[in-house]
């Protein structure tokens, strides 16, 4: 009796402990969120809320942009190069205002999760002036009329043929700051490489990069290597090949999440890139929480990897511009159907 009445109150302890440390992490974690930026997402320049927003009927032949699929949610993520907080601007520039030097879609449907890397001078639609401009030069916004987020996320939307659920943009000092704070990331290369204009040298082998080493290397546009000849240009160094550097540390990035055991511990690592952080104003703590959870897990063989295959093109301004070959809705949308078909097979064969 006695030793089933101390069982009980072992029990009663470590529930009221677990409560208590949930009800510390929750507290750190709106602490954390608190210092999260946050920006309105606008999809109408007046400011007028669109007919599906308002909850009034659309018109036959017409379809609800955001009520599409519920099931799937696609993220816009951005890496700005604003640089105002940045300690050496040497190899970055020096100018006013911000571009989106890395952009990046996250799909996640109910059987499956894609990346989608879009170069960041695609000649698009630019809904500030009705013309074309490049992609990353789209953060820059329109005035009053409409925000930089707000621009860029229409032009994805147009892109990618999908409405995005949310936006979550970070800047440069934060990326080097969450860098440093995860341990850093492993850069491997068959031979010695640097690029002045970005800072980067980095030596043969892999390397532990640190914030500023691996900010480099991702942003990396003239990459040279130490060959027997000399130092040269990387073959083949591209913008796309800074896409898939880029895609390929987001993705390690997520696979690192799996080293944290508790949604404590993510908390205490987003702490140090919250004020670096802007999101929607419609993403909440839950989501943001649920996300990085659900991620923790993904490793590179769960993330399909969606390319945007392009071509160069010269504007009527003389602009050196970049064209998709194949439109990238149809690349999304091909994605969405083949995850969903793949997970009908699946729940037919259970």
């Amino acid at each position: 009796m006695a030793s089933t009445f101390t069982k009980k109150r072992i029990v009663v302890l470590i529930v009221v402990v677990a409560c208590l440390l949930a009800g510390m992490a929750v507290a750190f974690a709106y602490s954390t969120w608190s210092t999260v930026n946050r920006v309105t997402i606008d999809r109408t320049p007046e400011g007028e809320p669109t007919p599906a927003a308002q909850g009034e009927p659309v018109e036959e032949g017409e379809t609800d942009p955001v009520e599409a699929d519920e099931e799937t949610e696609i993220f816009l993520l951005v890496g700005s190069d604003a640089r105002d907080e940045l300690d050496d601007l040497q190899g970055f520039g020096d100018f006013e205002g911000r571009r989106a030097d890395v952009v990046m879609v996250l799909i996640k449907s109910p059987t499956g999760t894609a990346i989608l890397s879009l170069p960041r001078d695609l000649w698009v639609e630019d809904a500030c002036t009705g013309s074309e401009n490049r992609l990353n030069a789209l953060l820059e916004g329109c005035g009053d009329r409409i925000n930089g987020p707000t621009l860029l996320l229409l032009a994805v939307e147009d892109l990618i043929g999908e409405p995005v659920d949310h936006y979550a943009m970070v800047d440069l000092a934060g990326f080097q700051e969450a860098v440093d704070r995860i341990g850093g990331y492993e850069i491997c290369v068959e031979l010695p490489v640097r690029d002045a204009r970005a800072n980067l040298s980095l030596p043969q082998g892999c390397t532990a990069a640190n914030g500023a080493e691996s900010l480099a290397w991702l942003r990396s546009r003239h990459t040279e290597e130490l060959t027997a000849n000399g130092w040269q240009i990387m073959f083949g160094m591209n913008d796309l090949v800074r896409n898939e550097r880029q895609r390929r540390f987001l993705i390690d990035m997520m696979a690192r999440l799996s080293d944290f055991t508790s949604p404590q511990s993510l908390t205490i690592v987003a702490g140090s890139l919250a004020p670096h952080v802007t999101v929607d104003d419609q993403l909440t703590l839950t989501d943001a929480v649920n996300l990085a959870w659900a991620m923790r897990n993904l490793d590179q063989g769960e993330i399909t990897e969606l390319e945007v295959q392009v071509q160069d093109h010269l504007t009527d301004q003389g602009a050196a511009v970049l064209l998709p070959v194949t439109p990238v809705d149809e690349i999304v949308a091909g994605f969405l159907e083949s995850s969903t078909t793949a997970g009908a097979v699946g729940a037919v064969a259970g």
